[in-house]
């Protein structure tokens, strides 16, 4: 049996196969880590740990078996409630890989749109989290074995997987039941909402400070407290996530950063390329190869 190793000394958030990597982790300890995001699907399996998880203004108690699916415009990080062993598997999917395994029948990426459009993205089902698990498991077995076939039954688990959580998707979910996310504090809440709609627009804390109905100062610290990550990172995190779906959109780039919020092209170039270390030109190239 492998042993389970710890996370990454460099908290890695970049994919190096241009299809899937799966990861199953145990650590004793974990470093903040801020809000952030990816170019990729996520498929976070919570094992074992005392944990909350945020994922844009929701804030999910992590029980054993719970199943998350995080698309690639949703900020998130994890947040120790305590030290103790804390185990999960991850498994990160490029959309464009889901596509290709998708059929005009049959779309792969519907759980994770449904999640994002109905902005709950928990499953807590023990039936469902049980097949999901074994399969991830045998999943990251798969990889990299030199056993004849194991590419192959690598393409079919992430399919099965895929194939699952769209079926569970499909099914209606009863209000009142605990998968319902749990916002975090109003104050927060109602600025990351106006945050949401407004990326466009001048955001000064003066002007959130009347959205929340507290004062800037005591905004600012729950704000770093909830999320650790100031609302000005926040603001930006955002604004270079929309500024990505423009460009995606094939809007030209001298018109993307204007309507993201951005004062001058200058700034918007620097903080694009220290958030994902390539320019919004090589993006583009990137993502029209």
């Amino acid at each position: 049996m492998r042993p389970i190793p710890q996370s990454p000394e460099n908290g890695s958030q970049l994919m190096r196969d241009n299809r899937f990597e799966i990861t199953h982790y145990r650590d004793t300890y974990m470093k903040k880590i801020s809000l952030h995001s990816h170019d990729f699907y996520e498929l976070y399996f919570f094992i074992s740990g005392d944990a909350d998880y945020i994922i844009d203004n929701v804030r999910y108690d992590l029980k054993s078996g719970d199943i998350l699916l995080i698309s690639p415009d949703n900020l998130h990080r994890l947040d120790m409630v305590r030290p103790s062993a804390y185990e999960r598997i991850v498994l990160w999917i490029n959309p464009k890989y889901v596509k290709s395994l998708s059929t005009d029948k049959t779309d792969l990426c519907c759980a994770f749109k449904h999640c994002n459009e109905s902005k709950n993205f928990l499953i807590r089902d023990y039936q469902i989290s049980e097949r999901i698990k074994a399969n991830l498991i045998d999943l990251s077995y798969c990889v990299g074995s030199e056993e004849f076939g194991a590419d192959i039954k690598s393409e079919l688990l992430v399919k099965t997987i895929l194939l699952e959580l769209c079926r569970h998707s499909a099914i209606p979910t009863l209000s009142g039941t605990e998968n319902a996310p749990r916002r975090i504090s109003i104050p927060v809440s109602k600025v990351i909402e106006y945050i949401d709609g407004n990326l466009n627009s001048p955001l000064t804390l003066d002007l959130l400070e009347e959205v929340a109905f507290v004062s800037k100062y005591y905004l600012s610290r729950l704000f770093k407290e909830e999320t650790n990550s100031s609302i000005h990172q926040y603001i930006l995190k955002k604004r270079l996530l929309l500024s990505k779906k423009y460009i995606e959109q094939g809007l030209p780039i001298n018109e993307v950063y204007l309507k993201c919020g951005f004062n001058d092209y200058s700034n918007y170039f620097r903080a694009f390329k220290q958030e994902y270390a390539i320019t919004p030109k090589q993006y583009l190239s990137l993502i029209t190869k």
